[in-house]
């Protein structure tokens, strides 16, 4: 995404509004544990800062296609990211992609689920299971001992 700033750099507008919707490079999503952006759009302005440097301020919003923890199924993850950096003004047009790139990529999560409940990876013979499940099923093991404490306590209420 290029933008012009020829007009702040010469004095002639005090701030640039941006508002656009981005479009990614394939390439750069080629490294990357998203498989897809969609409906990203930006909005913000560039303007001189008390210290006369160019700052970016800005919010993106949209939505993330990655792959599910579990299953491998496609997931949407929305985003929402604030950008404020730096910009060098020895240009007249600047590209912000790869600004606006690096911002994405620190939105990832670290875990990824197409449902909000609680899933537990299984195979053939094989589950994984809370640990609520696992008291459960251990008190209902076929353990020979597991009765005695019944018989104790029926024992000594007579």
């Amino acid at each position: 995404m290029n933008i012009d700033i020829t007009s702040l750099l010469n004095n002639r507008a005090n701030t640039i509004h941006v508002k656009d919707t981005i479009n990614i490079p394939k390439t750069f999503l080629e490294n990357s544990r998203i498989d897809e952006l969609k409906d990203v759009s930006l909005e913000g302005k560039i303007a001189f800062n008390e210290d006369n440097d160019l700052v970016f301020s800005a919010n993106m919003n949209g939505i993330m296609v990655l792959k599910d923890d579990l299953t491998l199924a496609p997931t949407e993850v929305n985003f929402d990211a604030d950008v404020e950096e730096i910009l060098p003004k020895n240009q007249n047009i600047l590209d912000i992609t790869d600004i606006l790139w690096q911002n994405i990529l620190v939105e990832v999560p670290s875990k990824v689920r197409s449902t909000n409940e609680e899933t537990y990876p299984s195979g053939d013979g094989w589950r994984v299971i809370s640990e609520d499940e696992y008291e459960k099923e251990r008190t209902k093991s076929n353990n020979p001992f597991a009765n005695l404490n019944e018989l104790i306590k029926t024992k000594e209420d007579k």
